[in-house]
C-alpha cells in the first residue's frame, strides 16, 4: 500500500476525454469503413496520413522536422481505429475509447518531403525532433513558469553533435525538461530507463522525507515510513463501524477500500487507482471495475451519504473514472471538452475541433444521496477526470480536500529517431462543464482540507474525513455542532469557480 501511494501515477494513463466505444456484439467485428485517399492531420497532434487505396503511410510531424512511423493497410489500422463518420473535410474516429477527429489537407506537411524527412537515428536529429515537438505542441511553458524555453533550446544544442553518445544525449535532454514539474512529460530510453519531470508539491513522498528528518526516534526511513502507514490507517479505521471495512481489487486486493461511519448513516469509498482492478487475464479492469461497484454501493445502499476518497488517486484509464462517476448521474450531462493547437502552412496557430465528452447515467447499481469527495495533490489524471465529472453532475456533490495535481492532458505519445527513445508531453487543453481549465492549477474544492500529514501517539483524526462528515450535516459524528455552510446540498449547485492564477 505505501508502494502505491508513494508512486500512483503510472505512465499508463488513458486519459483522452472520450467515453469508451460500444463493443460490438460477441463474435461479431465491426464493419470495416475505408479512409477516403487524401491527406489527413491529426490536429494538434503532429500525425499525418497519406491514404492510397489501400496504403497508408504515417507520419510524425513538427513545422520543422518529419519522421516516418510506419506503413500500414487499411485492414490493419482498422484493427485499432474505428471510423465513426467521414465528411468531405474531416473524419471522426475512436482508438482505444479515444474520439480522434482527422482533417483534410491539401498535402503532405512540408517537414515531410523527401528531402526534408528525418532519415537518420543520431543525436542532432532526436535533439531537434524533440525540440520541435515541445514548440509546437507543449501550451503550458508559461503556466509552468517555464520562461526561457528558446535559451534552453540553444543550450541544449550547444551540447549535442554528431559525436554526442546516448548518455551524453539524454543527460541533455533530462537538464532540458528536469523542472517542467508535469508528470505527463516523460522520456524513455528502451524498456529499462524512463524520467518523469514530476511536480514534487504537496506529495506524499517529499511529506514523508520531511517528517523523518524532522524526528530523531526512527533512524531507518523505511521503517519510518512503514509505521507512518501503519498509525494513519490506524486513524482512518478508527472512524469505521465494526465489521464494516472492506476491500477488493488488484493484486493486493487494495484498489477499492469501503465501509460505513455512524452505525450505517453515511459510506465511505476509498479509490486508489482507476486502473489495475482486475486479477483474472481474462476479464476486463473496466468490467472488474463495474462488478466491484455494483458490490460496493449494494453494501452501501442503506446509507444516508458517501464520502468518495480519491486523494491518493494515480490515475489510469478514463473509462474505469467514467465507469464510477457514471452511478452518481442522474441525467447525461457534457463533462468537459478539449482542443489542441498545432500550425498550417503559414505558421497559423491552428486549434483542433473541440471534443466533448459526455457522462451518461449508468442501468446498474447507482446512488443518488448527497456526496462528498477528498482529493488534493495526490489526484492525477483519470482521477482529475472524475472530479470533472463529478462536479457537472446535476447531483449534490461537495468537494473537500486541496487543488488536485493539474495533469488533466493525455500523455502525446512521439518517437523520436534514436532507437528505443520516445516522448511524451502534454498537449491538450481541457475545459470542465463551465468552460475552465484546471491543467498545472489542478481541480479546486469547496472545503479546504489537510489530505496528508505525518502523524503521531498523540494523533487520533483525519482532518479531510472530519471536514466531509461536517459538510454531509453529520459534524455530530466528529464533534461539529454544525454543517458546512459551502455545501448546502439542500439542491445541486451549479459551480462557477474562478480559475486560479
Amino acid at each position: 500500500m505505501s508502494a502505491l501511494i508513494l508512486f500512483g501515477c503510472g505512465s499508463n494513463d488513458k486519459a483522452l476525454p472520450s467515453p469508451p466505444p460500444n463493443d460490438p456484439p460477441p463474435n461479431q467485428n465491426p464493419p470495416i469503413v475505408n479512409i477516403p485517399d487524401g491527406v489527413w492531420e491529426w490536429v494538434g497532434f503532429g500525425r499525418a496520413i497519406n491514404v492510397s487505396g489501400e496504403s497508408i503511410d504515417m507520419y510524425d510531424f513538427t513545422r520543422q522536422t518529419c519522421l516516418s512511423v510506419g506503413i500500414t493497410t487499411q485492414e490493419e489500422l482498422a484493427t485499432t481505429l474505428t471510423i465513426d463518420s467521414i465528411e468531405a473535410d474531416k473524419f471522426v474516429a475512436t482508438d482505444d475509447g479515444a474520439k480522434l477527429v482527422y482533417s483534410v489537407r491539401d498535402s503532405i506537411p512540408a517537414a515531410c518531403l523527401d528531402d526534408r524527412l528525418i532519415t537518420d537515428n543520431g543525436p542532432v536529429s532526436t535533439l531537434e525532433h524533440t525540440l520541435h515537438n515541445f514548440n509546437d505542441y507543449y501550451p503550458f511553458f508559461e503556466e509552468r513558469g517555464i520562461v526561457n524555453w528558446e535559451e534552453r533550446m540553444e543550450h541544449a544544442r550547444s551540447q549535442v553533435n554528431s559525436q554526442t553518445t546516448n548518455e551524453e544525449l539524454l543527460a541533455t535532454l533530462i537538464e532540458l525538461i528536469a523542472d517542467l514539474g508535469d508528470g505527463h512529460v516523460s522520456l524513455t530510453a528502451g524498456d529499462d530507463f524512463e524520467f518523469i519531470p514530476l511536480n514534487q508539491e504537496g506529495k506524499i513522498e517529499d511529506i514523508l522525507v520531511q517528517g523523518f528528518q524532522n524526528q530523531s526516534e526512527t533512524t531507518d526511513f523505511s521503517t519510518y515510513v512503514d509505521d507512518q502507514f501503519e498509525r494513519i490507517f490506524e486513524i482512518r479505521d478508527s472512524y469505521f463501524d465494526p465489521g464494516s471495512f472492506t476491500n477488493a481489487g488488484g493484486e493486493s486486493q487494495d484498489v477499492i477500500q469501503w465501509a460505513t461511519i455512524g452505525n450505517g448513516i453515511a459510506g465511505y469509498i476509498e479509490i486508489n487507482s482507476m486502473g489495475g482492478i482486475s486479477t483474472n487475464s481474462a476479464v476486463s479492469d473496466l468490467t472488474a471495475s463495474e462488478d466491484l461497484m455494483d458490490r460496493v454501493l449494494t453494501d452501501l445502499a442503506h446509507t444516508e451519504a458517501l464520502i468518495i476518497n480519491v486523494a491518493v488517486n494515480g490515475g489510469g484509464d478514463l473509462a474505469i473514472a467514467d465507469a464510477i462517476a457514471s452511478r452518481f448521474s442522474t441525467e447525461t450531462v457534457t463533462v468537459s471538452t478539449y482542443e489542441a493547437f498545432g500550425y498550417d502552412d503559414s505558421n497559423t496557430p491552428q486549434p483542433s475541433p473541440l471534443v466533448q465528452r459526455e457522462l451518461a447515467p449508468t442501468d446498474r447499481v447507482s446512488y443518488s444521496r448527497p456526496i462528498a469527495t477528498i482529493s488534493g495533490p495526490n489526484t492525477y489524471s483519470a482521477a482529475e477526470h472524475f472530479l470533472l465529472s463529478m462536479r457537472a453532475l446535476k447531483h449534490p456533490v461537495c468537494f473537500i480536500g486541496e487543488r488536485s495535481d493539474g495533469i488533466l492532458s493525455a500523455p502525446l505519445d512521439k518517437q523520436l529517431p534514436a532507437e528505443g527513445a520516445r516522448l511524451g508531453l502534454s498537449n491538450m487543453v481541457i475545459y470542465d462543464h463551465t468552460g475552465q481549465s484546471f491543467e498545472v492549477v489542478g481541480v479546486p474544492v469547496d472545503i479546504e482540507s489537510t489530505t496528508f500529514e505525518v502523524v503521531d501517539s498523540n494523533s487520533d483524526s483525519t482532518k479531510a474525513i472530519d471536514e466531509a462528515l461536517a459538510a454531509l450535516g453529520f459534524g455530530y459524528l466528529v464533534n461539529r455542532d454544525t454543517p458546512a455552510a459551502d455545501c448546502a446540498f439542500k439542491e445541486a449547485r451549479v459551480r462557477l469557480e474562478t480559475t486560479a492564477p
